[in-house]
């Protein structure tokens, strides 16, 4: 299984117009773009519009969009579609206070912030796979020990568990963790995701 399934399958069912993969495609995808809008010197406004322009772009060629993994990352194609609806909101409004001209808008592709925000999203599915693929008590267990940094015998007091079922959660959580990061780390070798 080539990661990100998560996010081939959330595509394929945009395709099919399932509206909660449409709410759920926004939720994760709307901040990327509004950082893009900064890149771009947008006020909050503008980015809001952004955010907009691209999803109703993306909506409107939702039903002819075959993502072919094997072609082009989804984050490529992605950040084409931002910087083109960026280019054409600078062009159409006419910015004279732009700083940068619209042939020369960012490319969010090429930006260092811009990856690092979407290796945050990609490191949020992960864990949302983690969180799938065990037990809730095992998960909050880790998330409470190992992602929230809590002390040991605080986690084991609320949780009602021995300190050694707490490092045996953080332990087979981390490898599990581990091996999904790895996975999307193989399937986009820009990603450089870390632990």
């Amino acid at each position: 299984m080539n990661y990100p399934s998560t996010r081939k399958s959330l595509l394929e069912k945009v395709r099919s117009g399932d509206e909660v993969s449409w709410t759920e495609f926004y939720r994760r995808y709307a901040p990327v773009i509004r950082y893009a809008g900064t890149l771009c010197h947008f006020n909050a406004d503008e980015c809001d519009d952004l955010v907009q322009n691209v999803m109703l772009k993306f909506f409107n060629s939702a039903k002819r969009f075959v993502y072919r993994e094997n072609e082009v990352k989804f984050r490529t194609y992605f950040a084409t579609v931002i910087r083109s609806q960026a280019v054409d909101f600078i062009r159409k409004n006419r910015r004279a206070e732009a700083v940068l001209p619209a042939e020369e808008a960012i490319d969010p592709a090429e930006d260092g912030e811009f990856m690092d925000r979407w290796r945050h999203m990609v490191l949020e599915d992960a864990l949302e796979e983690l969180r799938r693929r065990v037990d809730a008590s095992t998960y909050q267990a880790f998330e409470m020990y190992a992602l929230q940094h809590r002390k040991a015998a605080e986690v084991s007091a609320v949780l009602g568990v021995s300190k050694a079922q707490l490092y045996l959660a953080k332990s087979r959580c981390l490898r599990m963790l581990r091996e999904i990061v790895g996975r999307c780390n193989e399937f986009d070798g820009e990603l450089h995701l870390e632990l």
